[in-house]
Parts: C-alpha cells; sequence; structure tokens
C-alpha cells in the first residue's frame, strides 16, 4: 500500500481517480489547489503525486520544485489535458517521473502508478545498497599482515585503472563471521567505487533467485506485471559482491559462468542479452576444492572466479587487532544505543582469554550485549565473564552443548531467554532478536507461541 495525492481542481474527476486507488489497496488524500498540496506534502510526505497541470492558483509544474524540498524520493505522474511535447520535457526536467493525458484510462493510470511506485521502490533498495558501500581501506580495523598484503595486492590492480568488467575476478575464503563482506567493500571502494550490489546466493527463494539476479521481463512468471532489472545490472559500473557463492545450486552455478564468460546477461523471459560492465566479487566459508571433488562444485566456476583469491584471516589469528577491534565495536554500539560506555582494562584483558569460534562478528554481539547489560560507565571484566563463561559452560571439548545429567526443560529456557533479552533492550523486538542470533520474523512467532506480552 503506498500514499498518493492526487492534486486535481475537478472535483468529480479526483473522486473517481480516489476511488480507482483505494480499490487497488492505496491511501489517497485529495487537494483541489497548489496551496492545499503543499499542506498535505508538508504533513506527510506520500509516496507519489498525481498532479494536474492546470490548477486554480498556478502551474502543476510551479509545485515540483516544492516537491523535490520536501523528499526528493516523492514520485510525480503529471495529468494534462493540454498535453504537448514541450510541457512533458519540462515535467521531467524539474523532476516528474512521467506523463499522462486527459482524459484519463483508469487502466492506463492504474498502471502507470504501479510501474511508478515499482521504480520507486527499486531506487530506494539501490540508495541503501550504494549507502552501505561507502567503506574503504580505512574502515577495516587492523594491522594484520595478511590483511595488509591484501590491500597491498589491490592498490597494484587499482593502478591499471580497468572498466569493472575488465577487472579480475576475485575470490573470498575464510570462516563464518571473518569479515568477508566488508573486505569486498574496502576492495571495491580501492578499485573506483560506484555501485556495490550484495546478493547472498542462498538468502533469495530458488524460484526466484533468476529473476532477482538477471532481470526479469513483463509476463514471464505470475506476479511479474513490470519489467525489471536484476542486481547484475543494477551492479553496472561498479561492482556485485556473491556471498555464499559456494552453496549456489547447479543451475545457477552454469549461469554465474555464462555471465563471467561473456559478461552480459539475459533477463527471465526475453531472448536477447544485455551487457553488463560489472565487477565480480564471490566470498564462500566453504573449500571449494573439496566441493569440486564431490562434485557439488563446477570446476571451470571456481576457475573463474579465483582469479585473484584472498583468505580473511580468523580472529583467533589477529591478536593484535582483537583490542582495536573491541574498543571501535564499543564505542559504535555505545553511540548507537545512546549509552556512554567503555571497555575497562580488566575487561580488556578478558576478550584475549577466548578463542572467538565466531570471529569479529561474535566479538561484535558480545560487545553489544555488554553494553546493553551494563548498569556502569564501564564494562567490567565480570561482565565479560559471565558473558563468555555462559557460552563456554554450555559446551564440551567437542563445541557441543552438554545436556545436564538431570535433564532441561527446552521450552521454557527458550522463554526465559527471549524474556531477558527483551528485558535488556527494552522491549525493542529488532535489538532482541539480534542478542538471541533470529531474525525479527522468528523471533515473533515465538513470542506468539510462548504468549509472552511485551
Amino acid at each position: 500500500m503506498a500514499s498518493i495525492i492526487v492534486v486535481e481542481d475537478e472535483a468529480l474527476l479526483a473522486r473517481q481517480i480516489a476511488r480507482a486507488l483505494t480499490a487497488a489497496d492505496h491511501l489517497v488524500r485529495i487537494a483541489d489547489s497548489i496551496a492545499v498540496a503543499l499542506e498535505l506534502l508538508e504533513d506527510t510526505p506520500p509516496d507519489l503525486v498525481l498532479l494536474d497541470l492546470r490548477l486554480p492558483d498556478g502551474s502543476g509544474l510551479d509545485l515540483l520544485p516544492g516537491i523535490r524540498e520536501i523528499d526528493e524520493s516523492i514520485q510525480v505522474i503529471l495529468m494534462t489535458a493540454y498535453g504537448s511535447v514541450s510541457d512533458a520535457v519540462e515535467a521531467m526536467r524539474k523532476g516528474a517521473a512521467d506523463y499522462i493525458q486527459k482524459p484519463l484510462d483508469m487502466d492506463e493510470l492504474l498502471l502507470l502508478v504501479e510501474r511508478t511506485l515499482a521504480r520507486r521502490s527499486q531506487d530506494r533498495e539501490l540508495a541503501y545498497h550504494r549507502g552501505r558501500a561507502q567503506t574503504s581501506r580505512k574502515n577495516i580495523i587492523g594491522a594484520d599482515p595478511r590483511l595488509e598484503e591484501i590491500f597491498r595486492q589491490v592498490e597494484r590492480l587499482s593502478i591499471a585503472e580497468l572498466s569493472p568488467s575488465n577487472r579480475p575476478t576475485i575470490l573470498i575464503t575464510g570462516e563464518t563471521g571473518t569479515g568477508k563482506g566488508m573486505l569486498a567493500r574496502a576492495i571495491h571502494e580501492m578499485l573506483g567505487g560506484g555501485p556495490f550490489i550484495a546478493a547472498n546466493c542462498t538468502a533469495m527463494p530458488e524460484s526466484l533467485i533468476e529473476a532477482e539476479l538477471f532481470g526479469h521481463e513483463k509476463g514471464s512468471f505470475t506476479d511479474a506485471k513490470v519489467a525489471r532489472s536484476g542486481l547484475f545490472e543494477a551492479a553496472e559500473g561498479g561492482t556485485i559482491f556473491l556471498d555464499e557463492i559456494g552453496h549456489a545450486s547447479p543451475e545457477l552455478q552454469a549461469k554465474f559462468l555464462k555471465v563471467l564468460e561473456e559478461k552480459k546477461v539475459r533477463r527471465l523471459g526475453s531472448t536477447r542479452d544485455r551487457d553488463v560492465d560489472v565487477h565480480v566479487i564471490a566470498a564462500t566459508n566453504r573449500d571449494l576444492d573439496e566441493a569440486v571433488e564431490s562434485g557439488d562444485f563446477r570446476r571451470d566456476l571456481l576457475h573463474r572466479l579465483r582469479v585473484l583469491a584472498f583468505e580473511a584471516p580468523p580472529l583467533r589469528e589477529r591478536p593484535m587487532d582483537l583490542v582495536p577491534l573491541a574498543k571501535h565495536f564499543c564505542a559504535e554500539v555505545a553511540a548507537l544505543y545512546g549509552r556512554d560506555v567503555k571497555l575497562s582494562e580488566e575487561a580488556i584483558g578478558k576478550l584475549g582469554d577466548y578463542p572467538w569460534p565466531g570471529n569479529v562478528r561474535e566479538l561484535r554481539n558480545v560487545i553489544e550485549r555488554s553494553v546493553l547489560v551494563s548498569a556502569d560507565t564501564q564494562i567490567t571484566g565480570e561482565t565479560i565473564t559471565r558473558l563468555l563463561n555462559l557460552k563456554a559452560a554450555a559446551r564440551g571439548e567437542s563445541d557441543r552443548y552438554v545436556l545436564p545429567e538431570g535433564g532441561i526443560d527446552l521450552a521454557e529456557l527458550e522463554r526465559d531467554l527471549i524474556v531477558q533479552a527483551l528485558e535488556a533492550t527494552g522491549g525493542n523486538q529488532t535489538r532482541a532478536s539480534r542478542l538471541l542470533g533470529l531474525t525479527r520474523d522468528t523471533l515473533r512467532y515465538r513470542l506468539e507461541k510462548f504468549g509472552i506480552e511485551h
């Protein structure tokens, strides 16, 4: 459901448009002048504005700059009975997404609205990914010699100033939680920046992954109401990061090989290929040589991916980086939660006594929990010991959870941990799910399952 403002001085037409949009499950407000439209815009900015060209207090074109000042992401469709090329050009120049001529065909209008909203959603997605891409070498905390060697190799590659599609494919391996995604973003920035699109090869449904990666044409499947570019096209002029590529299906592996060899993608339902100028960085925590021997991974794809290969070292092998990382995460999390909390020297010492099987990700989670549960301005060694010993006490030599001799009530234990996480975060489900290592949807399911009021 989208929020839409209809700026139209013909009351009957405005009501007809509003009824059609409301039936399509949108929230609609009506303005009969520029002045009223500005009031509605400033009160609650909408997702889209349907704007008449001729209004009692001026031209709809005059309202366009005001809309852009309020929120640049608001989409505008101009409606005019005086359609001309000059009006359309002027509207586009001032920020309109499209225009439609009167008399209006409601089916055509609804199709145009849905297409414009879909484009807005995609623009927001791309803006999000590009915002996350603002990571450079200086954002990688640590001075491990292996990391330094990786950056020296990337610096030598950057001197060549190659276009994205001409850069060698890079494969990053390493244990879970070692920061392979951060390393990929840093490499991307060092090689010139541009769009950085991350695609997890296991997170997308198998039935949709091809359309998400390569795009689709209108009508290529049931919900394909409009054509849409995929993530490879969205990364044009930059980098696509293929995470968890070691677990990609055989069909997807074949398509990746084709893209890497030909630098082209074909949208689902299309008969023609599209050139893509994209640099590919892939990552996995799987032993791909072993996967090739077992028949789970294509040998030819591995050769294409491993033109340059880097391994992200585990945290236990980076002792000199532990303290800088811990202090960085503490400052970052304290700022996030509005706390003035620092690590005590005793706490820092305790961090060094732990092997960190979950690597950098586990370190950040422990620091976040420490900030949340600490009542004072310093995280004590006792707090760190308690948090890490809970994990250590529950695990045996083989890293398995040890069942107490008398047994446990698993459901009650799970319920109690959820309640503790909610209490520690003041009832914030997003933060509580982070502490528990769950998604927010999974946490909500368990709240309903256990009847937990929050």
